[in-house]
C-alpha cells in the first residue's frame, strides 16, 4: 500500500539538505516499513537498529 506520508518521506530526504527526520506515531502503524521503503526508493545506504530488544551483553 503507497501512501501520501511515503511520498513526503522521500521528498524530503531528496533535498539537498538532510535534516534528521522523525517518524512518530503508536506501535504497529508502519513506521519501520515506511522508513526502510523509502530509503530505498532514494537509493540511500541504511541500517536498522532496533531499541526494543534486549540489550547485547556487553551494555548490560
Amino acid at each position: 500500500m503507497h501512501r501520501a506520508q511515503h511520498d513526503v518521506l522521500v521528498q524530503r530526504l531528496r533535498e539537498p539538505r538532510r535534516f534528521i527526520e522523525v517518524i512518530a506515531g503508536p506501535r504497529q502503524v508502519g513506521k519501520t516499513t515506511l522508513a526502510l521503503g523509502a530509503a530505498v526508493e532514494c537509493g540511500l545506504p541504511h541500517r536498522y537498529a532496533s531499541a526494543d530488544g534486549p540489550a547485547p551483553p556487553h551494555v548490560r
